[in-house]
């Protein structure tokens, strides 16, 4: 079971229970190391502008951001810090004609997976994490 420690600075209700079920889900899935803790925000507009531009050099908010952790500078078990902006999320999803939920269902997701070492930089790299997104996502709604 992944420990997950929530910090919600928007007030937007978010599904907590299916995120640490998607979590617990996608780990098994994965095979990660069985004993995980991460860090979870939700943040305005404005703070994701700037974490946005300060982290990657791109001038507008986004609607997640992973940072990974050292091994052992916050505990060994500790993987890293998940962002996501809630304003950005339900945009999102209007756009894509589902639900908020299930928006934010997939960026933890992929901010989970950026934690693990996967990323999009390349096309084969972009392939191969869709791909994975869209199996596990298939197999939790399942």
């Amino acid at each position: 079971m992944i420990e997950i420690e929530v910090n919600n600075r928007t007030g937007c209700p978010v599904p907590l229970k299916k995120i640490q079920a998607l979590l617990d889900f996608a780990s098994a899935r994965l095979a990660a190391r069985r004993k995980q803790r991460l860090s979870l925000a939700f943040v305005g507009v404005k703070t994701m502008h700037g974490l946005n531009r300060t982290y990657r050099k791109k001038d507008r908010p986004t609607d997640v951001l992973s940072f990974g952790h050292v091994d052992g500078f916050f505990g060994e078990d500790t993987i890293g810090e998940i962002i996501i902006c809630p304003v950005v999320a339900r945009a999102q999803a209007r756009e894509f004609g589902h639900s908020f939920d299930d928006e934010i269902i997939k960026l933890v997701l992929h901010g989970y997976l950026h934690l693990l070492g996967f990323d999009h930089e390349g096309a084969k790299e972009a392939g191969r994490m869709e791909g994975l997104e869209n199996k596990i996502l298939t197999q939790f709604y399942g």
